[in-house]
């Protein structure tokens, strides 16, 4: 019979393990959503790390299965996404994500390249799914007189797509190296959650404070996430 200390280590390798196999599963997507989030690849990647360090420290005490709503709330939650860079640009196709607040562009990003649907965005954001939908529409590429702009936002989409599938193969190399430097540190402390009260997987992002404070996602049920 296994000693409980090798139990131990059986469990956090096996854990370790698994948080391996999702994490490569769901960067690129990361990857992506980040830079388009923040306007800037170095930017986002480097958000990423700090979004891979707060996820693992979470997932270790928290049930597999929740696993992709903790991701995608800690990453929307990630104080270095929210940090603003120097000169964020959103080329061609991307252009309408210019014109959106940052809650509103995570709301278009959160469908287009997390590819969350209804059900799983509203969980996410912490809001009911018609609130959700009526973010989402708000946030469509308009044309001049206000009316939805159909061919931007096929544009937009089918440029995500591009982005997502023709990430290049350094920076797909350079996620996947940090990726795997996150894990192995956080191998290297006593695994353990950080005691939060209420825990983060079951605490809705605030939607009430000012853009940019600590839970940013503003706007979103009151009809002013349409732009900046």
């Amino acid at each position: 019979m296994n000693s409980p200390l090798a139990q131990t280590l059986d469990s956090v390798t096996g854990t370790t393990t698994a948080l391996t196999v999702f994490l490569r599963g769901i960067e690129r997507r990361a990857a992506v959503f980040a830079e388009l989030q923040c306007g800037e690849a170095a930017h986002g990647d480097q958000a990423l790390r700090a979004i891979f360090d707060s996820f693992i420290a979470e997932a270790r005490g928290t049930p597999q299965v929740e696993w992709p709503r903790l991701f995608w709330v800690t990453f929307l939650e990630s104080p270095a996404l929210a940090a603003e860079p120097l000169a964020p640009f959103w080329p061609g196709d991307f252009a309408p994500l210019a014109r959106l607040d940052f809650a509103a562009r995570a709301v278009v990003l959160a469908r287009l390249v997390a590819q969350l649907e209804d059900s799983q965005g509203a969980l996410v954001f912490g809001v009911s799914e018609d609130s959700y939908r009526q973010a989402l529409q708000r946030a469509l590429p308009q044309r001049a007189d206000g009316s939805p702009d159909g061919a931007a936002w096929l544009a937009l989409r089918s440029e995500v797509q591009y982005a997502l599938e023709e990430l290049s193969p350094e920076r797909s190399a350079a996620v996947a190296r940090m990726r795997a430097a996150v894990v192995a540190d956080s191998t290297n402390v006593q695994p353990q959650v950080p005691e939060r009260e209420p825990s983060l997987l079951n605490r809705p992002i605030p939607l009430n404070i000012p853009l940019r404070a600590p839970g940013w996602l503003n706007k979103l049920r009151g009809g002013g996430a349409s732009g900046s």
